[in-house]
This record gives structure tokens, C-alpha cells and sequence, in this order.
């Protein structure tokens, strides 16, 4: 992962509205991940990043965010689409919302 990269990513603005912010199912680390997708949204529309990119700028491992995601999405404040060639998934993009298609 190029350092660099993250740092131009990381210049966009995330959004945390109090629906994420205040939910008490959420623990810390995924509100402040959700704000992360959120920034990431704005470039495509979608979610690109894939755990282990959150994992290198949070300094945390990949199993801690796919916890996350998982709790954003089990409580329906993320959607995530899964990109398949066969049987192999070559892209997951994660939408914010559990409906919308848009960020």
C-alpha cells in the first residue's frame, strides 16, 4: 500500500450522521470507519478499499475491520456488492445505506 495514497484518499470529507454516530450497537472503531467509506464514496460513488487498506492507515489488523463491516452492514447502515468472475469475487464495493446505490 502506497502511503501516499492514503493520504490524497484521506483529503476528502467523511460524513457520520447522528444515525451512526449514536447507534449503540456500534462500537467506536466502526462509526469511525464508517465515516472513512463515506469519504471514499465521494470519488466513485461506491466503496472501493478492501480491508486490508483500512487495516494499513488504521494500523489495526484485517480481522478488525471486517468485524466492523459487518456490523455496519448487519445494522443496515452500509450495502455491499460483490463483483464475481465464477465462482471468484474480483471486487467489493460498499454502499452507503442499506438500499441506496448512492453515497
Amino acid at each position: 500500500m502506497n502511503k501516499n495514497k492514503i493520504e490524497r484518499e484521506a483529503a476528502y470529507y467523511s460524513v457520520t450522521p447522528a444515525s451512526v454516530r449514536y447507534d449503540k450497537n456500534l462500537p467506536m472503531g466502526a462509526r469511525m470507519l464508517y465515516g472513512e467509506i463515506t469519504a471514499l464514496c465521494n470519488r466513485e460513488g461506491y466503496c472501493w478499499a478492501s480491508n486490508n487498506y483500512f487495516a494499513k492507515a488504521y494500523k489495526i489488523t484485517p480481522q478488525a475491520i471486517s468485524r466492523w463491516v459487518n456490523i455496519l452492514k448487519k445494522y443496515g447502515h452500509i450495502r455491499i456488492e460483490y463483483l464475481r468472475e465464477g465462482k471468484e469475487i474480483t471486487e467489493r464495493r460498499i454502499f452507503i445505506g442499506g438500499v441506496s446505490t448512492n453515497c
